[in-house]
């Protein structure tokens, strides 16, 4: 009996084209590593259950988590189409993964969120601001029985159990690194810090490492202003605006947020002599572009799907009782034009 997996079968559990999939199992060149992981997968799990291993049944979902985003519109697609794609990876070990995002920076919203999600999850992950009203909810959660792991944002550490991550701290001395080493030369020259809100420990922390790094190696160079984009195009698109018409020499800008499509806008708009160097986070449908269009020139980014396999791993490892780090740091990748992943 031919146990072998048929091209529908790959197509359907991988959502990806049969063209690819043929390239993957005929070793053809020109595949992202993490596709050809993925179809290998496929096809490794759809032979297991083709074999019906000793005639057990299908393996039952046991673990249901949650992750609740609290972010900009971009930073929210980005997450949802990670999930879609470990979707069937996690499902083989028994876990759910449910991501529910809100747009609104509301606080109230998250906390309404937060509270349905627990009504069902085993534990949940939460990407929200550091705030006096959000860590008494997640903290209510907790005195529950609920397993809370703070992912990409850290919250108070007494009120959840662990966090999945970047360094954030460790990613904006990056980027005041590169950004000096850019200008170290140049006369007088200025940079500008975009944040969202400083309510996100991640923005905080962000900006504290970049102006660390600027003013222990680089003190010629002067950060000039921070601004408050609000994760949101228009709010940042005003308030770059105003910044380039108010102060000269801006040499380079660190967005630690979302809305580049704004600040992008603002800087084709604002005609200098040099183009500032841009560096923002997360690779996403917006900054990709950007990126290629050499719109952007570095961003800083993190494994969307390795993000939420390890919080998925973690809450798993956590509601089993089982020993895990409160601390769980992802590598921080530095992405050009020239090796940006695919978001596939």
């Amino acid at each position: 009996m031919n146990l072998k997996p048929t091209m529908k079968e790959l197509v359907d559990a991988t959502q990806l084209s049969r063209a690819t999939i043929d390239r993957v199992l005929n070793n053809r060149p020109g595949v992202n590593p993490k596709t050809i992981e993925t179809v290998q997968h496929a096809y490794s799990a759809l032979l297991v259950e083709a074999a019906g291993l000793v005639h057990a049944p299908k393996m039952q979902t046991s673990s249901v988590f949650s992750v609740v985003v609290q972010a900009g519109e971009e930073y929210n697609a980005s997450l949802k189409l990670a999930a879609e794609k470990i979707k069937a990876s996690l499902e083989t070990k028994g876990i759910t993964l449910h991501v529910c995002c809100s747009s609104d920076m509301n606080d109230d919203e998250v906390i309404r969120l937060l509270n349905t999600q627990a009504e069902h999850a085993d534990g949940i992950a939460i990407v929200a601001k550091n705030t006096p009203a959000i860590n008494s909810a997640v903290h209510k959660l907790k005195l529950k029985g609920k397993h809370i792991i703070a992912l990409v944002s850290d919250i108070e550490p007494d009120v959840r159990d662990a966090y999945v991550g970047i360094n954030n701290r460790a990613a904006g001395q990056a980027a005041g690194f590169i950004i000096g080493k850019h200008l170290q030369y140049c006369t007088d020259p200025s940079v500008a810090v975009i944040v969202g809100t400083l309510s996100y420990s991640c923005h905080d922390d962000r900006e504290i490492g970049f102006r660390a790094q600027i003013r222990k190696t680089f003190p010629a160079v002067s950060v000039s202003e921070v601004i408050s984009g609000n994760d949101n195009t228009q709010q940042t698109y005003d308030a770059a605006i105003q910044l380039l018409n108010n102060v000269k020499n801006i040499r380079a800008i660190y967005n630690v947020a979302g809305g580049n499509a704004g600040l992008v806008a603002a800087l084709d708009e604002f005609k200098s002599e040099a183009r500032p160097i841009l560096i923002t986070h997360e690779v996403n449908e917006v900054t990709e572009e950007l990126i290629i269009n050499e719109k952007i020139d570095y961003i800083i980014s993190q494994n969307m799907s390795q993000l939420l396999i390890k919080t998925a791993e973690k809450l798993q490892n956590i509601k089993e009782g089982n020993d895990f780090a409160i601390h769980t740091f992802l590598p921080i990748e530095i992405i050009t034009r020239f090796t940006l992943p695919t978001l596939v």
